[in-house]
């Protein structure tokens, strides 16, 4: 297939894009009513150049997003957590209290 040369905007491959994996969809989505299965890859074909680009760049930044969400968690799991644990037996009450408690039960 021949590729156009005039220069093609961003929203016009981005359209073009979304056009083809929409009928890649769709063709994946009719041949798995038709044979009762479902394909594990989408073939696009004829791809220009420019829609490979976008598709690998959107891709990568995937893939990094979710080694950082992975390293995140891993980040999460391994910090201790460290709780100040306070003991009620050993704390001494306030004054104010002692009052306030003998004076309701009076």
């Amino acid at each position: 297939m021949v590729e156009s040369q005039r220069k093609v905007t961003k929203p016009e491959l981005y359209e073009r894009l979304i056009d083809r994996l929409a009928l890649a969809l769709d063709t994946a989505k009719t041949a798995g009513s038709l044979r009762n299965e479902r394909p594990a890859e989408l073939e696009l074909r004829g791809l220009s150049h420019a829609e490979l680009e976008v598709i690998k760049a959107y891709l990568d930044r995937s893939e990094r997003e979710t080694q950082l969400s992975v390293l995140e968690c891993l980040r999460h799991e391994v910090t201790p957590h460290s709780a100040k644990v306070i003991w009620l037996k050993d704390k001494v009450p306030a004054r104010d209290a002692v009052k306030v408690r003998s004076q309701q039960f009076k």
